[in-house]
């Protein structure tokens, strides 16, 4: 879904935060938990960027800790992942079902 990642960015630049936590918003309006190390290894960080990026994130309401120290998660706030959900709202499309005919006849003779 590239449109939950660009909108994710305009949210990070409005609040002044560095592009790369995008990685970490963006995995917790989906609902995923982020850690420290998932988020340093996808960044491509050291372990105090890390820390400060997702301690900015939490400041800034975009992610919500759980847990303290080693154990630490953060999780996406009500507002990021109501992002994600809107826009799956909007992109869902029907599937068709694989066994009637859309034009409303048989596909063989009978």
């Amino acid at each position: 879904m590239a449109s939950l990642w660009e909108e994710l960015e305009v949210i990070i630049k409005a609040v002044g935060l560095p592009d790369r936590v995008v990685f970490a918003v963006a995995d917790a309006a989906i609902g995923y938990r982020v850690r420290n190390s998932s988020y340093r290894n996808i960044a491509e960080i050291s372990d105090v960027m890390a820390s400060r990026d997702l301690k900015a994130a939490v400041d800034a309401n975009l992610l919500i800790p759980d847990g303290e120290r080693r154990g630490r998660l953060y999780v996406g706030t009500p507002e990021i992942k109501s992002v994600f959900a809107r826009l799956r709202r909007e992109n869902i499309k029907p599937i068709p079902h694989p066994f009637v005919p859309q034009t409303g006849e048989l596909p063989f003779p009978a």
